[in-house]
């Protein structure tokens, strides 16, 4: 089984992991999305057995996400920023990055562009 991500009504996904993985990710990114005091722009989707992502809310949640990732050296955030800015680039949306703040940010990002 898995745990499709997809922009609303457009039945296909922007990300098709397990569904272990998927409910995962969820649940780490409504706790962040808690903390930074930012939705995350996921919600249940009965149709797909997965998520929709509403694209505009979910670009504010990454470019959160990553502003705080830019000021701390947590593995468990970066890894979920990875996912979360690739989702989004599949989404067809961005953030605004400080190359000169992110140290090392983005490495493995383009192993999780692959791997995703």
């Amino acid at each position: 089984m898995s745990y499709p991500f997809a922009i609303a009504p457009s039945p296909k996904p922007i990300w098709d992991p397990g569904i272990g993985v998927g409910r995962a990710y969820v649940a780490l990114a409504e706790e962040t999305g808690r903390a930074l005091g930012v939705p995350t722009g996921l919600t249940y989707s009965d149709r797909l057995g997965g998520s929709n992502v509403d694209v505009e809310i979910f670009q504010r949640f990454t470019q959160a996400l990553y502003d705080r990732c830019a000021h701390t050296n947590s593995f468990v955030l970066h890894g979920l920023l990875l996912t979360s800015l690739v989702m989004l680039e599949r989404c067809g949306g961005t953030i605004t990055r400080d190359t000169e703040e992110e140290a090392g940010l983005m490495d493995g990002h383009d192993q999780y562009r692959r791997s995703m």
